[in-house]
């Protein structure tokens, strides 16, 4: 009897425990877990909608979104009830699939929305319609400047996403539809934001840029007209107000370029290296005027210069040449004669050193992804003859129409070098690189390019003649496998006086600066001109 009830108590005492094991994890359940049972119940019923925006915002100069700044439609449909009409109907409504890892989901997104077709996929296929705030438009702009991300992981691939990614992705979180136990989507919770930066679906922080949005529209729509064609615009301080170039591209659409063999991806104002063609001869003019050569300076022109064993035509001056011509006067035509004779006067050497100090050879936007160098001619490159080809912009040096611009604005600047920057906040410094009195001396012949030179058949003058702009106009020769073919330059500042903006265009495959890359340049003055941008006569 005795036995019987120790091994009584021994149950009891078991139980006892079991049951306080029981209440201890009830209690946990309860208090400590419920919020890791909570996530894992809610991880569980969402349904992950990518190609909604998920990073910071980057702004314009006045606050205005360059991205996330539509919204898209959001289509969730069952994959046992998705066939060819459902595809067909969202393919009508040029929505694209999203990629995602939704397991008895079909999602797709769309900008557009036709309300027949919606009400067809509610009715047909219990479709779940919602709308958010996508990073990308199709048609976005500034892409080039901008980037793109990585769509499986939203960190930044290029551009300035890739430049900023830390501090975009410090907003990062991510969008879900809200479903049940049994996958389906729970009307009227909307979407659902994972975040402890957002209270709502769409971000709000970011960084602000020097870009000006509307500007850069109107550039977007310019460009259009060529071809292969780059855009810079800087404001007087060296920030970016605009950066555009052609073709464009769909960065929600980036493996259909991956895989092709276009150059879509390339940002040609910062990545494309090219001869610069007379434009560079900004840079030789500054070197002759540093050392001691002045404005006064005459050469004769008769159709053709000699460099040692080289004979390099005068493509302005024609068979017969220009005759005697001096300075000024050289570099308003773009005398290509009249440029050698003073590169060999002044030294290759020196106009290395000259290009340098203008900031060419070396990238131009600190941190920028992917930018490119460009080329000056090495020690053994300018040697001998090849000096024929440095004075005019030929032969081995390369640029890029960022760096340009940015050699432009230290004209523009009387000699200061201000720097490049693209955000807001940043304060760069500046350093005089060259004397005002050359800087100053290069861009009264710029404006007599526009009274008087290569650019004289642009519109770029008032009523009484004046020069609205003051610019320099190139034509580079390249070669392609086994044909040669031209580039198109013209780069310039506007207004003459105090200049408030650095244009340069660039054209790949352009005839000559003024027919070519001019056009769109003028274009360019007269929006600013037409959109109050700074106040000035208008144009004739």
């Amino acid at each position: 009897m005795e036995a019987m009830v120790k091994n009584l108590q021994k149950i009891m005492l078991i139980i006892a425990l079991m049951l306080a094991a029981l209440i201890c994890r009830l209690a946990y359940i309860q208090i400590a877990g419920a919020e890791e049972l909570s996530a894992a119940t809610r991880t569980q019923s969402l349904i992950s909608l990518e190609g909604s925006n998920t990073r910071g915002i980057i702004y314009d100069r006045n606050g205005a979104a360059l991205v996330a700044d539509r919204k898209h439609y959001i289509y969730i449909i069952r994959e046992n009830v998705f066939d060819r009409r459902a595809e067909h109907l969202l393919r009508n409504l040029d929505a694209d699939e999203v990629s995602s890892d939704n397991r008895g989901y079909k999602v797709y997104s769309s900008e557009e929305y036709d309300k027949d077709t919606g009400k067809t996929l509610i009715r047909e296929y219990s479709a779940y319609i919602l709308q958010a705030a996508a990073r990308y438009s199709d048609n976005q702009t500034a892409a080039h400047l901008i980037g793109y991300v990585n769509r499986k992981d939203s960190s930044g691939a290029a551009g300035l996403e890739l430049m900023f990614d830390e501090q975009l992705s410090a907003f990062n979180r991510h969008i879900y539809a809200a479903a049940d136990v049994k996958g389906n989507i729970l009307p009227g919770r909307g979407l659902i934001v994972t975040s402890d930066n957002e209270t709502d679906s769409y971000v709000k922080s970011g960084i602000m840029t020097t870009v000006d949005k509307e500007l850069q529209n109107a550039v977007e729509d310019i460009k259009e007209e060529s071809r292969d064609c780059a855009v810079v615009v800087l404001d007087s301080g060296g920030g970016i107000a605009s950066m555009a170039c052609t073709p464009r591209f769909n960065p929600n659409d980036i493996a259909s370029y991956l895989d092709g063999d276009g150059d879509e991806l390339v940002n040609k104002a910062a990545q494309g290296e090219y001869a610069p063609g007379s434009v560079f001869k900004i840079v030789t003019a500054a070197a002759a005027l540093e050392n001691g050569i002045g404005v006064e300076q005459y050469f004769t022109c008769d159709g053709a210069a000699e460099a040692g064993s080289l004979s390099i035509a005068c493509e302005t001056g024609g068979e017969t040449g220009h005759g005697q011509i001096g300075f000024e006067q050289a570099f308003a035509e773009s005398c290509n004669s009249f440029f050698i004779k003073l590169a060999q006067q002044t030294g290759a050497d020196e106009i290395v050193e000259m290009a340098e100090k203008l900031g060419l050879g070396a990238k131009t936007l600190d941190g920028y992804p992917q930018e490119s160098a460009g080329h000056l001619m090495s020690e053994s490159e300018r040697y001998g003859d090849a000096i024929g080809n440095l004075a005019i912009g030929q032969g081995e040096t390369l640029v890029t129409p960022l760096q340009i611009a940015a050699m432009t604005s230290i004209i523009a600047s009387g000699g200061t070098d201000k720097g490049v920057h693209i955000l807001m906040e940043d304060e760069p410094g500046s350093e005089q690189v060259i004397s005002k009195k050359t800087a100053e001396t290069i861009g009264k012949m710029m404006e007599m390019t526009v009274t008087d030179g290569t650019a004289a058949v642009l519109d770029l003058k008032d009523e009484d003649g004046t020069p609205q702009a003051a610019v320099k106009t190139g034509t580079a020769e390249y070669a392609d496998k086994d044909s040669v073919g031209t580039h198109a330059w013209i780069t310039g500042y506007t207004p003459c006086s105090e200049p408030e903006y650095i244009i340069t265009v660039f054209v790949e495959g352009g005839t000559s600066g003024a027919g070519s890359a001019g056009p769109v340049f003028q274009k360019i003055i007269e929006y600013l001109h037409e959109s109050g941008s700074y106040s000035r006569p208008a144009l004739a």
